[in-house]
C-alpha cells in the first residue's frame, strides 16, 4: 500500500542527495562490468541493452542508499527501501517452501483457486522457472544456496533488465553459475507465453520430472502462465504439447501489485476470525443511513477477493487465483498510511499552485494569488499538515477500511467522500472496521459521508461534482485527496478527476467573475436582450425544432467540411462556436446563430477579426447571462439563458421569479462553447444534431484548430505557440482514428457533452462528423452519409416564429427594480466589519483558526440579508483564500516558527484583496470587464 517513491526518499534533501551521490558512483562502473560479463556469457543481450531507451521503469536511490525500481509514470516502486534484505528473505522462504509442478502422471492438477503445492527445495533441483527478473538479486542469492541445473528466467520488459544491470552484480552471478553448473536461459521480452514450448524443448535433451516455480513478481500474463502450469500438473502431454494463448488479467478487480504480499505463492490463507456482532451492527447502520448500499451489499457475493487471515492471524484480503494477499500487516500499514497522509496532504492538492492565464493577470483575484505563490514554497508545502477540522476529503480506496476508522477518529471531516470501486473490499471491511461508529459519529456531529461504491472510477467527476454542488462547488478549493492503494484504472480515474477539478477551480466564480457577471447581466436585461422562457409549453412543438442543427466548432477537421457546409447551409440551422466564426467567414459561410460562453471582453477582440460589420449584424448571438455588452452589440440580436451556479444567475433569478419572470437555466454550459451550444439547443427542444469541427483534440498538435481560423496568420504561422502554452496533449480514443490527442479542458468538455446527451430526457439524434475525440452518445458519421428528409420549409420564418414565442421579448423594465435591491450602505458596513477582523494580531495557531472561522461567520450572516451583495461577490474567493490560510495555519507551532510569518503575509494579501474589491465594486458596480487580447493580432 505504501510503495510510492516519496515514502522511500529522505525528507532531508541534503541527506537524500548524499545517498544518491554515494550510490551513483557505483552504477556506471557496475553497468560496464556487467556488460562485459554479459558479452561473455549471453552476448545476444548486449546490443539489446545498448539500443534500448527506458519506457516505464528506472532505478532510484532510497534513503537507505539502495537501488530500487520505480515506475516513473505513476511513482510506484517495487521493493521496500532495502531491496537486498527483502530479496534475501524471499529466497530463504523459497528454499523452505518452493511451489512445484509435477510431470509424473500420478500427480493431481491444482485448480485455479486452490493453494499451490509446496515442498522444501532440494539441494540440486533440476529445473527452476523464474517468472520475472526484477533487480536480479534473487538469482545470486539462490545460486549461493542450491545447485540448480536449469534456470529459465522470463522477463517481459527490457526496462527491468537495464535496472538489473545497473544494480546487480552479474559478474558474480555468472561466476556462481559456473561453480554450481547452472545453465541460465534468459527469456527476454517474454511474458512466459512460450513456457510449454521451452520446457518441451528442454525435456527433449534433459530428463526431469519436477519443475519449481519461482514467481519474483506478479504480472497479468505471467500469473496466467503459473495458473496454467499448476492446472496441468501430472499431465505432461497436455502441459508440454499445448499452444495456449494466455489472456491477461485485465479486470479492475483482479489487479495486484507487482511485488504483492505472498509473491512466491507459498503462503496459504487461513479462515478469518468470526465477527458476527460487528458485521450485524454495520449492516444495521447501512440500512439506517444508506439503504441502497445495504441492499447491494446484502445480495453481494465476493468474486475476486476473500476475507481471510494471514500467517500472523491478522485480517487480510486474498486473491485466490493470483495467490496474492493485500496487506503485509493491516494495522501497521493502516497507521503508517494515515501518518504519511496527514503529515504531507498537499501532495494531492488541487488548490496550491493555481495560476492564471495572462489575460486575467490584472484581475484582483489572480493578481493577489500571484502574490501568495512565492510564499508557498516547496519547504512550506512539505510542512503543511492536515488540519484537525477538514472541510472536504476524498478517500480513494477502502480496502478493509482501518485507515478510514483512524482518520475519522482523529479528525473532524465535514464532507467525507469515500470511493471504492471494488465491492469485494467494502463487503469484507464490514467484518473488520466499525462502520457503525463512523456513521453514528458523523450524524452526531453534523458531518456528511458520501459513499461511491462499485464501477471503475470513470464517473467520479460527475458523482463528486453533484455532491460538491450540494455543499457549494467552491469547497473544491479546500478539498484534500487521499489515495489508500494503487490500481492502474483507479489511478487514471483519480488523475482525470484531479485535472478536471483543477479546470473547475480555474473556471471558478471568484470576485472579478461575479462582479462582471452581475454588471453584464444587468446590461442584458436593460438592453432588451431576449431570455429563454423556463416554461416550454408554448414552443416545444413548433416546426422549427424539426430542423437539423449543424454545430460547428473550430477543430482542425473543420477544414475538410467547408464544401459540405456551403452546399447544405440553407437546409439547416447552422450555429458557429467561438473562433469558428472567423473560419466560416473566410469561406463565405454565414451561420444563423453564433455562440460565445466567456463573459470577458476577449470574445470581442476575436470576433472583430471579421472585418465586416454587416456580416455580423445578420447573425443572432446565443449565450448565457454575463455575455460582454460589447460582444453582444456586434450582432443582430442576443438570445440568452441563465447559467446554473453563477452568482449573477442566483441574484437575478431569485428576484425575477418574485416578479413573475422564470428564465430557463443551463446545467452543463461549460467549459467550451460547444457545451453551451449543445445544452442550449437541447433545452430549446431541437431533435437532430450534427457536429462539425467539434474535435476536442487533434491528431497533430501543429494543427490544433482550423487553418482558416484566427489562430493562424495569413502565412500559416501560429498567432501564439499553442504547444508551449497548452502542452502536446494526452491520448484519447478517436471518432474516426484509433486515437487523437486532447487536453484536460477538452476531455472535461467531452465528458460533460456525454452527460448532457445522456440526461436529455427525450429521444435525440446526435451525429459526430468531426475527426477528433469519440463522444459517447454521438454516432460517428462521415458528412457524405448524412441523409435529410421531411425538412420544414421556409426556414427563416419558422425560426422567427420560434424566437418570438420562446423568448421574453423585453425585460428592460425589470433591470432597475432588481438592481435597486442592493443596499450599498449595508455592503459597506459588512466589508468594514470584515476588514476590522484583520486588526487582531495573530500569534498562535488557535488565533489563526479563529480568524478564519470569524470571517466565515460574517459571510454567512451577510448571506441571510438579501440586500447585501457581499456573499455573492466573495463566496468563491473566500473559499480559495480560506482554504489556503487553513492549510498554512495547520502548520503553525513552536517547532515551525517560520510558518507564522507566512500566515500573516497571506492574511495581509487577503486583506488587500477584500479592501480593493470592496472599494472597486462600491465605486463602479456596473463596470464592464476590460480584458484586452488585441495584442495577439498585431
Amino acid at each position: 500500500m505504501l510503495k510510492y517513491i516519496n515514502y522511500q526518499l529522505d525528507s532531508d534533501d541534503a541527506a537524500q542527495a548524499a545517498s544518491e551521490q554515494k550510490v551513483a558512483a557505483g552504477i556506471k562502473q557496475r553497468f560496464n562490468h556487467n556488460l562485459q560479463a554479459l558479452s561473455q556469457y549471453i552476448p545476444s543481450v548486449v546490443p539489446i541493452i545498448q539500443q534500448h531507451s527506458m519506457q516505464q521503469y528506472s532505478v532510484f536511490c532510497t534513503r537507505a542508499a539502495e537501488l530500487n525500481i520505480v515506475d516513473f509514470a505513476t511513482g510506484r516502486v517495487w521493493y521496500s527501501e532495502t531491496p537486498f534484505a527483502e530479496v534475501s528473505r524471499e529466497v530463504d522462504s523459497f528454499c523452505r517452501s518452493a511451489p512445484y509442478v509435477e510431470l509424473d502422471t500420478s500427480a493431481v492438477p491444482t485448480q485455479a483457486n486452490q493453494p499451490w503445492p509446496i515442498e522444501a527445495l532440494p539441494p540440486q533441483p533440476d529445473v527452476v522457472v523464474m517468472l520475472g527478473l526484477g533487480l536480479g538479486y534473487q538469482i545470486n542469492a539462490l545460486l549461493q544456496k542450491v545447485r540448480v541445473k536449469y534456470l529459465i528466467v522470463y522477463e517481459p520488459n527490457v526496462d527491468t533488465l537495464i535496472c538489473s544491470v545497473q544494480a546487480n552484480d552479474w559478474k558474480q552471478l555468472f561466476a556462481a553459475a559456473e561453480i554450481t553448473g547452472t545453465q541460465i536461459f534468459l527469456q527476454l521480452d517474454n511474458d512466459g507465453s512460450s513456457v510449454a514450448e521451452d520446457l518441451a524443448e528442454l525435456r527433449s535433451v534433459a530428463g526431469f520430472s519436477r519443475i519449481y516455480l519461482y514467481r519474483h513478481y506478479c504480472h497479468p500474463v505471467m500469473d496466467k502462465v503459473a495458473e496454467y502450469l499448476f492446472a496441468h500438473s501430472g499431465r505432461p502431454e497436455q502441459l508440454l504439447g499445448s499452444t495456449t494463448q494466455f489472456v491477461a488479467y485485465e479486470d479492475f478487480n483482479d489487479y495486484v501489485a507487482e511485488r504483492s504480499v505472498n509473491v512466491l505463492g507459498n503462503q496459504h490463507p487461513h479462515a478469518a476470525a468470526p465477527a458476527d456482532e460487528l458485521y450485524q451492527r454495520n449492516i444495521a447502520a447501512l440500512q439506517k443511513f444508506y439503504p441502497k448500499v445495504h441492499d447491494e451489499i446484502d445480495k453481494h457475493q465476493s468474486r475476486y477477493w476473500q476475507l481471510t487471515a494471514d500467517d500472523n492471524g491478522k485480517a487480510n484480503l486474498y486473491h485466490p487465483q493470483r495467490k496474492a494477499f493485500f496487506y503485509q500487516d493491516l494495522d501497521t500499514e493502516s497507521a503508517r498510511l494515515v501518518e504519511h497522509f496527514t503529515r504531507q496532504p498537499y501532495k494531492d492538492d488541487v488548490l496550491l499552485g493555481q495560476t492564471s492565464v495572462d489575460k486575467f493577470s490584472h484581475y484582483i483575484h489572480y493578481s493577489h494569488i500571484a502574490q501568495t505563490q512565492p510564499l508557498i514554497s516547496k519547504q512550506l508545502q512539505q510542512k503543511i499538515q492536515l488540519p484537525q477540522e477538514v472541510d472536504s476529503l476524498i478517500i480513494f480506496g477502502v480496502g478493509l477500511g482501518k485507515h478510514i476508522q483512524l482518520l475519522t477518529e482523529q479528525y473532524q471531516i465535514s464532507n467525507l467522500y469515500i470511493c471504492e470501486p471494488n465491492l469485494d473490499f467494502f463487503a469484507a471491511s464490514l467484518k473488520v472496521t466499525d462502520w457503525a461508529a463512523i456513521f453514528e459519529r458523523a450524524e452526531q456531529n453534523g458531518l456528511r459521508i458520501y459513499l461511491n461504491l462499485g464501477g471503475d472510477g470513470s464517473t467520479y467527476f460527475y458523482d463528486l461534482m453533484a455532491q460538491f454542488y450540494q455543499v457549494g462547488a467552491y469547497s473544491i478549493a479546500n478539498t484534500y485527496m487521499f489515495c489508500s492503494y494503487f490500481n492502474q484504472k483507479m489511478h487514471k480515474a483519480i488523475a482525470d478527476l484531479r485535472a478536471e477539478l483543477k479546470v473547475v477551480l480555474a473556471l471558478g466564480e471568484y470576485y472579478d467573475h461575479c462582479r462582471y457577471g452581475i454588471a453584464h447581466t444587468y446590461n442584458s436585461v436593460a438592453k432588451q436582450h431576449k431570455f429563454l422562457q423556463y416554461d416550454n409549453s408554448s414552443y416545444r412543438n413548433l416546426p422549427a425544432l424539426n430542423l437539423p442543427v449543424f454545430v460547428v466548432g473550430n477543430g482542425p477537421s473543420l477544414d475538410s467540411s467547408f464544401a459540405y457546409l456551403q452546399e447544405h447551409r440553407d437546409k439547416v440551422v447552422l450555429i458557429s462556436c467561438g473562433t469558428a466564426l472567423y473560419s466560416l467567414y473566410k469561406k463565405g459561410i454565414k451561420p444563423d446563430f453564433h455562440a460565445e460562453v466567456e463573459q470577458n471582453r476577449s470574445t470581442y477582440s476575436w470576433i472583430n477579426q471579421v472585418k465586416d460589420a454587416d456580416y455580423l449584424k445578420d447573425i443572432r448571438l446565443i449565450s448565457v447571462n454575463g455575455i460582454h455588452p460589447d460582444t453582444a452589440d456586434l450582432f443582430k440580436e442576443t438570445l440568452l439563458c441563465f447559467k446554473d451556479g453563477e452568482s449573477s444567475t442566483n441574484f437575478f433569478d431569485i428576484r425575477l421569479k418574485k416578479l413573475g419572470v422564470q428564465v430557463a437555466s443551463l446545467s452543463y454550459a461549460y467549459p467550451t462553447v460547444t457545451n453551451l451550444v449543445l445544452n442550449y439547443a437541447l433545452r430549446l427542444g431541437f431533435k437532430v444534431f450534427y457536429l462539425f469541427g467539434v474535435d476536442l483534440g487533434y491528431a497533430d498538435v501543429r494543427h490544433h484548430h482550423s487553418q482558416a481560423s484566427a489562430y493562424y496568420r495569413n502565412d500559416g504561422s501560429e498567432v501564439y505557440d499553442y504547444q508551449q502554452t497548452h502542452g502536446g496533449g494526452m491520448p484519447a480514443k478517436g471518432n474516426f482514428l484509433p486515437y487523437v490527442f486532447t487536453k484536460p479542458e477538452f476531455d472535461m468538455s467531452r465528458k460533460l457533452l456525454e452527460q448532457a446527451i445522456s440526461k436529455a430526457g427525450r429521444k435525440v439524434e446526435i451525429y459526430n462528423c468531426s475527426n477528433g475525440v469519440k463522444i459517447d452518445g454521438a454516432v460517428p458519421l462521415q458528412p457524405d452519409n448524412i441523409l435529410f428528409s421531411d425538412l420544414p420549409k421556409h426556414k427563416d420564418q419558422v425560426l422567427q416564429q420560434l424566437i418570438d414565442t420562446a423568448y421574453y421579448a423585453d425585460l428592460s423594465s425589470y433591470a432597475k427594480p432588481v438592481f435597486d435591491q442592493i443596499d450599498f450602505v449595508t455592503f459597506r458596513r459588512t466589508v468594514d466589519a470584515w476588514l476590522a477582523l484583520f486588526d487582531e494580531e495573530i500569534t498562535t495557531q488557535e488565533q489563526a483558526k479563529a480568524f478564519i472561522a470569524k470571517q466565515w461567520r460574517l459571510l454567512q450572516t451577510a448571506a441571510r440579508d438579501p440586500s447585501d451583495l457581499t456573499f455573492y461577490l466573495f463566496y468563491g474567493s473566500t473559499n480559495y483564500f480560506g482554504g489556503l490560510m487553513t492549510k498554512v495555519a495547520s502548520c503553525i507551532s513552536d517547532d515551525t516558527p517560520e510558518i507564522l510569518p507566512v500566515f500573516n503575509q497571506v492574511m495581509q494579501v487577503w486583506h488587500d484583496y477584500v479592501l480593493s474589491a470592496g472599494e472597486q465594486f462600491e465605486q463602479q458596480p456596473l463596470k464592464f470587464d476590460d480584458v484586452d487580447v488585441q495584442y495577439l493580432f498585431k
